[in-house]
């Protein structure tokens, strides 16, 4: 496995999901959100990402969440190990903005392998902490929270942030530290993917987001499951 220090995140990112997605290339607008988002909100949690391309699409997620084995990230992680699709996977670390570029570090992940290891230490969720569009905030055990969302979200509206918090944090923190650190050892590599096609990219995303935005959109709001606004 290589990894990819000091590069341009959409750009190179960008370009693999050119060269290993076939069909919904918009979805790759969301992950551009998040990139940007943690770039200039930068938190512990929200800098450390997953990422992956598949045929139909890609997938971006907090990696503290995946290691939470009931949310929805841990769930379509392991789900995509089980289909027989060519998927290309990296652990992103963004570092900050740079000229108006994200910058940061990928790692390349061995994806089957990863999901297979990330399934027996999944650690499972014990609260959740919300806050919703009123301004309500709470923090519920996991069956509450489970049970009845779609409650709190009719009489508060939508969720605008929300936390995954295990039993231990300090297992997780442990868990996450170890993923990070085994990544260090990846071989330093140039990242040789040609991403002159950003501009392409950023064309291509605002041609589509009118045709597929509205599909798109009630896909991921089902799929994140009332997510973050």
């Amino acid at each position: 496995m290589r990894k990819y220090e000091d590069v341009d995140i959409i750009a190179s990112l960008g370009a693999v999901m050119e060269l290993n997605t076939e069909h919904y290339k918009s979805d790759f607008r969301y992950d551009m959100e998040m990139f940007m988002e943690a770039a200039r909100h930068p938190t512990e949690e929200n800098t450390h990402l997953l990422w992956l391309s598949r045929r139909c699409g890609t997938e971006c997620f907090r990696e503290h969440d995946v290691y939470l084995k009931e949310s929805q990230a841990s769930h379509t992680w392991a789900f995509h190990a089980t289909t027989g699709d060519s998927i290309l996977a990296y652990a992103v670390e963004i570092t900050g903005l740079r000229d108006g570029k994200v910058m940061g570090n990928l790692y390349e992940l061995d994806y089957r392998q990863h999901a297979a290891k990330l399934g027996q230490q999944a650690l499972p969720i014990q609260e959740v902490s919300l806050k919703f569009e009123d301004g309500t905030e709470g923090r519920y055990p996991y069956e509450q929270y489970n049970h009845g969302i779609y409650g709190m979200v009719s009489e508060h509206g939508k969720v605008v942030s929300r936390h995954y918090e295990p039993e231990s944090e300090d297992a997780l923190r442990g868990l996450l530290t170890a993923a990070r650190q085994g990544r260090q050892k990846n071989r330093a590599a140039t990242f040789k993917i040609k991403i002159g096609r950003k501009p392409s990219i950023r064309k291509q995303l605002a041609e589509a987001k009118s045709a597929a935005a509205p599909k798109k959109a009630a896909a991921k709001t089902k799929n994140h499951e009332l997510e973050v606004g």
